[in-house]
C-alpha cells in the first residue's frame, strides 16, 4: 500500500487546481485528468493560497500553458523526446502524446507510484520513468535503462521545482545533465530574487511570497536574481526567459493581469521563466 503521507502535498495542489480550469470564463488549457489527483485537502490549500497571494493561481494556469507551448513548439522544431522532471501529477505524456515522440518521468517513488496506481485505475499506461529523488540518482543512466536516447533532440519540462531545491545542488545536477546529455532543450520556473538570503527590495514581496510557502506547506530556498550563473557554471545559453505575468496579454487576459494593484504587479515581475539550451 503506498503511504499519501510520503507524497509532496504541492503535487496534489498543483493538480487542484488545473481541475478548477473548466470553470474558468476563459480556458487556458484542457487537464481532463487533474480531477484524479485533487482532493478537498488539497482544493483547501489552492483556496488558501490564492487568499495569500490572489493572482498566484493564476500564474499556475499561465505557466501550465506556458509549459505545453514549450512542449508543443520543440516537438514542431524537432524533438523526439520530452522529460517531464519532478512534474508530480503532470499527465502531458498523455495530453500531449504524439507518436514521433517518446515521453519519460523523473520523480520520487512516492509520487510515481501513486500516479501508477490511480493511472491503473482508469485503464491507462504510465510512461517510462525513473524512480527516484533526481538531485541523488543517476538520472541519465536511469532514463537510457527505460529507453531514452541521450543521442536525439530533447526537451525536459522543469516545472514547480527550483524554487524547493537546495541551491548548492542545483548546478551540479545541471552539469551531470549536461555531460550525458549532448542537444536538449530545458524550462523552468523561478524566482528572480535572492531567497537564499531573504534579500527582498520590497517587504511587501516577502511577506506574499511567504505567504504563498505557507498555503503550500513548504519553504522556497533558491532563487536566481542573475541567469548569467548557468552560463557561467554550466555549459548552457539563456535562450528565453520572462515574467509569466508578461504572457497575459498574449494568453487573453492581459485586462485582467492590468487591473491588479500596481503593488501585486511588481510582485509579479519576480516570478518567471527561463529556457536554457546545452551549448
Amino acid at each position: 500500500m503506498i503511504d499519501i503521507n510520503e507524497i509532496g502535498a504541492t503535487a496534489f495542489v498543483i493538480a487542484s487546481i488545473r481541475a478548477l480550469e473548466p470553470d474558468q470564463t476563459h480556458q487556458l488549457f484542457s487537464d481532463p485528468y487533474a480531477e484524479w489527483f485533487s482532493n478537498e485537502r488539497a482544493l483547501a490549500a489552492a483556496r488558501q493560497l490564492e487568499a495569500a497571494f490572489p493572482p498566484s493561481t493564476t500564474m499556475v494556469r499561465f505557466r501550465t500553458r506556458y509549459f505545453n507551448r514549450f512542449v508543443e513548439r520543440g516537438i514542431e522544431a524537432g524533438a523526439r523526446q520530452v522529460v517531464l522532471l519532478g512534474g508530480g501529477f503532470d499527465m502531458r505524456a498523455h495530453i500531449l502524446a504524439n507518436s514521433d515522440v517518446s515521453f519519460f518521468e523523473v520523480d520520487q517513488r512516492a509520487v510515481l507510484e501513486f500516479k501508477r496506481t490511480v493511472l491503473a485505475q482508469h485503464g491507462i499506461e504510465q510512461p517510462p520513468s525513473v524512480y527516484g529523488n533526481y538531485l541523488e540518482v543517476d538520472v541519465p543512466h536511469g532514463l537510457a535503462r527505460v529507453g531514452f536516447d541521450p543521442e536525439l533532440p530533447t526537451v525536459i519540462v522543469w516545472e514547480g521545482n527550483t524554487m524547493y531545491l537546495p541551491p548548492e545542488l542545483i548546478m551540479p545536477f545541471l552539469n551531470r545533465l549536461a555531460g550525458a546529455m549532448p542537444t536538449f532543450r530545458i524550462a523552468f520556473d523561478y524566482f528572480s530574487v535572492d531567497l537564499q538570503n531573504r534579500e527582498f527590495e520590497n517587504q511587501e514581496d516577502m511577506k506574499r511570497l511567504e505567504g504563498v510557502e505557507r498555503a503550500m506547506g513548504a519553504s522556497f530556498p533558491t532563487g536566481f536574481p542573475d541567469l548569467a550563473v548557468f552560463e557561467k557554471h554550466a555549459p548552457f545559453r539563456v535562450a528565453e526567459s520572462g515574467s509569466f505575468a508578461q504572457l497575459g496579454e498574449e494568453f487573453g487576459l492581459g485586462e485582467m493581469v492590468a487591473a491588479y494593484p500596481e503593488d501585486w504587479r511588481e510582485t509579479l515581475k519576480l516570478y518567471r521563466y527561463c529556457v536554457l539550451e546545452r551549448r
